[in-house]
């Protein structure tokens, strides 16, 4: 009996010495796997920052951040080369106006009839489209009635429970009160529905509101200056940005018309989205102020809004008297199957953008713009290893980022060449 049981203890002792081995070597294997650097080979290099394009890159990955550039061919023994022969290499593009809880279908059907989770659940495709087109981080501006939906889908990406781009949330969005989807005048009075945004009142609410939403999250505040004609009074207007300043959060300001342009950008906000009724005094005014423009062109292209060849007019304007413009879509107001990177097309076919602006709007102003110009949008030592590849030269063919073949975010590889 004795010495039975002591042969019981010794294979038990036995299959814990095992077990312990057995998960030291997966973490160890584990360890290895998240630690594999990469050399990564390409013909042309555009890095988001200079303005030529440099050739024969070798970038040199470790972990999730960018550790050497060189252009002699240089590759350490343990890394993974990468070649992207015939390949362009770019920072993964940024889109700063973004819907992720919309879907461009019916406003009311989407917002009535859907949960939270239902789309929450379906952002996940969405995420999963945007990065395999080259969009490494997005700024969503308003979950258009999914409350925080957008900071919950931050969370589940950090947390590696989904992949998609970087997300820098910003919540519920402020408007005026009925100044917003869906229209309250078309609406049973008798009965309280949900709103498109956070609907607010007076100064206290506009502080209220500010506040809420900081608690809950959110890395930038989206205000509705205005909604067809002006929203605000300028007081409330700077309160919101005040009081988000005061916690080091800036302010995109949705505004179409000259009065809210003005309001947005004299209350201190640091974008305006659309920005339909830009002109020379207001571009001006912005440029002075350091506002950056978010003029996502692809949703009035999408819908064919009759004021285009203005827009266009007065982008290019914008462009040569030196406003910062970043790639803004407005995706979610129009379907998720439009590549986001069409926005770019625009920019250098109708509005004349040169090229390598264009791409610059799309990564190092964009990363300037979410106080990220250290971190995204250039490829660079000691900056995230978000990396993407198209094959040919996008400087001569601006339409080839719609066409991304390689994805790396976060030194992680989510596509490759087939």
């Amino acid at each position: 009996m004795n010495k039975r049981y002591y042969t019981i203890r010794l294979f038990l002792k036995q299959a814990a010495y095992f077990r312990h081995l057995l998960t030291t070597c997966f973490l160890v294997i584990h360890m290895s796997s998240f630690a594999q650097t990469y050399a990564i080979k390409a013909d042309r290099l555009i890095n988001g920052k200079d303005d030529k394009e440099l050739l024969n890159p070798t970038i040199i990955v470790y972990k999730n951040k960018i550790v050497d550039i060189n252009f002699r061919n240089l590759v350490p023994d343990s890394a993974e080369v990468i070649n992207l022969r015939g390949y362009t290499v770019l920072p993964g593009l940024i889109d700063a106006h973004t819907h992720l809880l919309s879907d461009a279908g019916e406003y009311e059907s989407d917002l009535f009839g859907n949960s939270n989770v239902l789309r929450a659940l379906r952002a996940v495709k969405y995420l999963d489209i945007a990065l395999n087109n080259g969009f490494t981080t997005l700024r969503d501006v308003c979950t258009e009635g999914a409350g925080f939906a957008d900071i919950d889908l931050k969370r589940a990406i950090d947390s590696n429970f989904i992949h998609g781009p970087r997300i820098i949330p910003s919540g519920k969005g402020i408007a005026a009160t009925g100044n917003y989807y869906p229209l309250l005048r078309k609406q049973n009075w008798e009965i309280t529905l949900p709103s498109g945004a956070q609907y607010v009142s007076g100064e206290a609410e506009c502080l209220g509101a500010v506040r809420e939403q900081i608690a809950r999250g959110v890395q930038w505040i989206k205000v509705y200056a205005d909604w067809r004609t002006e929203s605000f009074t300028s007081q409330e207007l700077k309160t919101i940005v005040e009081e988000a300043e005061r916690h080091h959060i800036s302010v995109a300001a949705h505004a179409t018309t000259k009065e809210g342009i003005e309001h947005a950008i004299n209350a201190g906000a640091k974008s305006i989205e659309h920005g339909n009724a830009f002109n020379d005094s207001l571009i001006q005014s912005a440029i002075l102020h350091n506002v950056y423009w978010c003029p996502t062109i692809t949703v009035f292209e999408y819908y064919k809004v009759d004021d285009l060849s203005i827009i266009y007019k007065n982008l290019n304007s914008a462009y040569k008297k030196g406003l910062k413009i970043v790639l803004g879509t407005d995706v979610g107001s129009f379907p998720w199957t439009i590549n986001e990177a069409k926005e770019l097309q625009y920019y250098v076919d109708k509005a004349g953008l040169k090229p390598m602006d264009a791409i610059k709007s799309g990564t190092s102003i964009a990363a300037e713009l979410l106080s990220m110009e250290r971190q995204i949008g250039n490829v660079d030592k000691n900056f995230f290893a978000d990396i993407i590849a198209v094959k040919g030269d996008p400087l001569a063919d601006i339409t080839l980022l719609q066409k991304v073949d390689f994805v790396m975010k976060d030194g992680i590889i989510y596509k490759r060449p087939q």
